[in-house]
């Protein structure tokens, strides 16, 4: 009897070693451990009236703008006009994203692009972008100022991310 008992130990022993042997070898991989994305210095900039990035009509312009920075590493950053929802206050904007060194401001919605054009012929060497809708484009003659008209929001994400990554991407 105690042979028996020895003997089923040491099958016992056998099967925990054999368990613990195929678990250390048959372990997943981990591979490459994840590490945070390295952007460049460069950045793109949206100007947004107070419903920031989630209105319909600015939804689209982000989401090109986020294309753009994943094909280029450039970053994306986005700043919504607060307070009083007029081109005096709104000009304050565009010149805090001037300052903020955005090699291209990007404007959607009435009120941003409205301030964009009021501001734009002041910084001839600032890049801007304004997408309009419904065909109204504000009178600019200045060479630093793309427009994309916004026809479906598939279309705008497109334009909107081939405009800012052409940017994005100049040294």
């Amino acid at each position: 009897m105690f042979e028996g008992v020895r003997r089923w130990f040491w099958l016992a022993g056998a099967g925990v070693v054999l368990i613990v042997v195929s678990v250390f070898l048959l372990w997943p991989d981990g591979g490459e451990e994840p590490r945070a994305r390295e952007y460049r210095d460069v950045t793109a900039c949206l100007l947004t009236d107070s419903a920031g990035v989630q209105s319909a009509e600015v939804n689209p312009v982000w989401a090109g703008m986020q294309d753009a920075s994943l094909k280029t590493l450039g970053q994306a950053r986005y700043l919504s006009i607060g307070g009083d929802q007029d081109v005096a206050n709104a000009r304050s904007y565009v010149n805090t994203l001037i300052l903020g060194n955005c090699a291209v401001i990007v404007a959607a919605g009435r009120l941003p692009v409205q301030a964009v054009a009021a501001v734009a012929r002041e910084h001839p060497n600032q890049r801007f972008v304004i997408v309009v809708s419904g065909g109204s484009t504000p009178a600019s003659d200045t060479g630093n100022v793309s427009v994309i008209s916004a026809l479906d929001p598939d279309a705008t994400r497109v334009a909107v991310s081939s405009s800012v990554a052409q940017t994005l991407s100049r040294p």
